[in-house]
């Protein structure tokens, strides 16, 4: 699903059949996006739009997609060797230097002083095969980011400490005299925690032929990953871009996942209980158009000065009925119940048109 920037409109959707992860998804959602601008209503705008996502979508596929379909693109790249040697490029004095513009919505509280982002450019390369395009990077440090990375990653390194531990209390003992065995419940203790890479792990035999088990942390490999905590880099091919505007911009895709959890949540697209293809695409149809809907009324609360949200609306409207009146004649009326006065006042505030409007009975056919 797409959502524009500014006033958070979707205006592009699509469905992929079986589960998909995001970043096989990228390249046809660059053409999707493509195809979208070439509408008649649309091409004569020339429109160029930057594509915002996550790391999932920033891809050597994704970004000469972009780049061939003459398309800007911004987002975050997944941290490997490369980055990871591109961020330490970028020393403390530097990244002091350069304080970015860009401040959280978010309240802060009284006693936690807000420490300004700081940004360096550089340049990264993405290959795929033979060809290759260089592009512009921002290396960010987030005094947040550095929190929270440095409370994980203590949570990691303990974690795997204490299962190490656990195992190494077991040596000796039953199934753990067997190397294989030990070797699967270290392998099982370590799979998918970062701090692996942090703590060298040995199987000891000692001269009896008994089995032992060594490890500690490897502070070398430790200082270098708490060099990169609360480090990232933005990658975009928009070259009208300054820093600020680069991390400004890459902040706004929240509206996304804000979407995203307002189809999972209010709207209720979950659970499905539907078994056939049309029906599943009819009822995501309509739930893009209550999106759709939600969306301008927040966009009309905003422009109108409101302080109203489109939930407190649809909430404040929730308990206005229709009645129908027969007669005897065969004529029949529509009318509201009353308006109470925060209705009228919503109602007016937004430019609406008056209730009568929404209660007329269409004209039947003969």
């Amino acid at each position: 699903m797409d959502v524009s920037h500014e006033d958070e409109i979707p205006f592009l959707y699509w469905l992929w059949p079986g589960n998909r992860t995001d970043d096989k998804t990228a390249v046809p959602h660059v053409k999707a996006l493509k195809a979208f601008l070439a509408r008649p209503e649309l091409a004569d705008l020339r429109v160029r739009p930057i594509i915002v996502s996550d790391c999932k979508m920033v891809t050597p596929e994704a970004v000469l997609a972009c780049h061939d379909h003459q398309l800007f693109y911004l987002g975050s790249v997944e941290l490997d060797d490369t980055v990871a040697a591109l961020i330490s490029n970028v020393n403390d004095e530097e990244f002091r230097a350069h304080e970015l513009s860009y401040r959280p919505q978010r309240q802060r509280r009284q006693d936690e002083p807000f420490v300004p982002y700081q940004g360096a450019l550089r340049s990264i390369t993405f290959q795929l095969g033979e060809r290759a395009v260089t592009d512009r990077a921002l290396v960010v440090w987030s005094a947040g980011k550095a929190r929270l990375d440095s409370q994980k990653n203590k949570t990691y390194l303990k974690r795997l400490l204490n299962g190490l531990a656990r195992t190494q209390g077991w040596m000796g003992k039953r199934r753990y005299t067997d190397r294989d065995y030990i070797v699967r419940c270290v392998d099982g203790v370590q799979r998918g925690n970062p701090a692996r890479r942090w703590i060298d792990v040995e199987i000891t035999t000692a001269e009896d032929g008994r089995l032992g088990l060594k490890f500690r942390v490897n502070q070398e490999r430790l200082a270098e990953a708490r060099t990169l905590e609360g480090k990232y880099v933005l990658a975009t091919n928009a070259p009208h871009l300054s820093a600020d505007d680069i991390l400004r911009i890459y902040k706004g895709q929240d509206k996304v996942e804000k979407a995203n959890r307002t189809v999972k949540g209010p709207l209720r697209v979950r659970p499905v209980f539907l078994r056939t293809d049309e029906r599943v695409e009819g009822l995501v149809l309509f739930t893009m158009l209550a999106l759709l809907v939600r969306s301008v009324l927040t966009l009309q609360c905003r422009r109108s000065g409101s302080s109203l949200t489109a939930d407190q609306v649809l909430a404040e409207f929730a308990s206005l009925r229709a009645i129908d009146l027969g007669f005897s004649d065969g004529s029949c009326r529509r009318v509201a119940s009353d308006l109470s006065t925060t209705q009228e006042q919503i109602l007016t505030a937004l430019d609406l048109p008056p209730i009568a409007r929404y209660v007329t009975l269409p004209s039947r056919r003969r």
